[in-house]
């Protein structure tokens, strides 16, 4: 039952990007990805039915399709001079995004600005994310054709940029931290967070921080340097049109949401949940082999997980797959085809109308 709960949640946390509109977009499932997909999910091809025309400087909008965020996470958006990939391929961070994405109670909008490091021509931009709560180590990762105008005549500014953060499929040797946030080993300077980035923490393994070459994907450089925390933009308290511009010119700090209602009021309450039954007892020493998380449809992820959740009780009836649903302030569960496995909310924190929040 265990099991098929953390399947239920990985299932409904998937999502697909919609702007920029992504290669083959009429193949391109909600999975995650897998070591013999990385990158871009390379055996559904790299079709283009739209191509997206970028210019240095101008705002483009980060959206995606979907509904069940659960919990948001950590994103990256990067870009590869190759237009059709391979496992190769050098994807090099212009923007990261340390929880809230892709949204806590929704899917949000992100602007963002392609740097006038990118050079000229046709690039691939990748959009990555690490889901906070998906049940499982899993990486999300949808890639779209780009025609960069205004930009570099080179790459010597480009080649400069952090690699892409990978981690969580099997050629990594790199994990992300169950129930929370993930902070990237190196965001560059273009850093969005919001209030609940406060319970990121860093991913574990002999592979992150460390270049990995070819057969399926690799970690992020160790480049010299790294971003300190007065370089990180917070997400603003109000709305995005109050957020301070960029003097970098690289993204809009304020991400907008489709939903009003979605107000920053969440992130700041939202926290994160540590009692999870997909955590190994192994998570905190650095694992031999990165994990594969399964793909749609498959049994569930490989990790070994207790027969009852850590804090859990009995479990009871349900009605919204999918939802979080409190019993009292003290215990959680996730409901999965009508029932619901309870387990203890983390300390600090209570159970209200189906939302964990600080007491």
């Amino acid at each position: 039952a265990v099991a098929a709960l953390l399947f239920a949640s990985s299932a409904n946390a998937h999502m697909i990007m919609a702007s920029p509109v992504p290669f083959s977009v009429d193949k391109l499932d909600n999975a995650p990805i897998t070591a013999a997909q990385y990158p871009c999910k390379i055996n559904l091809g790299f079709t283009v039915s739209t191509m997206n025309n970028m210019k240095v400087g101008e705002e483009q909008t980060l959206s995606f399709k979907g509904s069940a965020v659960h919990g948001g996470g950590s994103c990256q958006l990067s870009v590869t001079t190759d237009k059709s990939p391979t496992a190769n391929s050098k994807f090099k961070v212009i923007m990261s995004m340390e929880g809230g994405c892709p949204g806590i109670d929704g899917p949000k909008t992100f602007p963002f600005k392609i740097p006038d490091s990118i050079p000229n021509g046709q690039v691939t931009l990748a959009w990555t994310w690490f889901s906070r709560l998906s049940g499982g180590p899993e990486l999300y990762m949808n890639c779209a054709p780009v025609t960069v105008t205004g930009g570099a005549s080179d790459t010597k500014a480009f080649d400069a940029l952090p690699d892409m953060f990978v981690a969580n499929i099997a050629t990594a040797q790199c994990t992300t931290p169950a129930n929370f946030n993930t902070k990237f080993p190196n965001p560059g300077q273009n850093v969005l967070t919001d209030d609940s980035a406060a319970a990121a923490n860093p991913p574990t393994g002999a592979g992150c921080g460390k270049a990995v070459s070819g057969g399926g994907g690799g970690a992020a450089s160790s480049a010299a340097g790294g971003v300190s925390s007065a370089a990180a933009t917070s997400m603003p308290a109000t709305s995005a049109a109050e957020a301070p511009s960029n003097t970098g010119g690289v993204f809009a700090p304020g991400a907008s949401s489709a939903a009003p209602a979605e107000g920053t009021s969440t992130l700041t309450t939202l926290v994160t949940l540590t009692a999870s039954p997909s955590v190994p007892a192994a998570a905190t020493s650095a694992p031999a082999a990165g994990t594969e998380a399964p793909a749609a449809g498959t049994s569930a992820a490989a990790a070994p997980v207790p027969t009852t959740p850590s804090g859990g009780g009995e479990g009871a009836d349900c009605t919204t797959n999918g939802a979080v649903v409190c019993n009292g302030a003290t215990q959680f569960g996730l409901c999965n085809n009508g029932h619901v496995v309870w387990q203890a909310v983390a300390a600090g924190t209570t159970c209200n109308n189906g939302q964990i929040t600080k007491r």
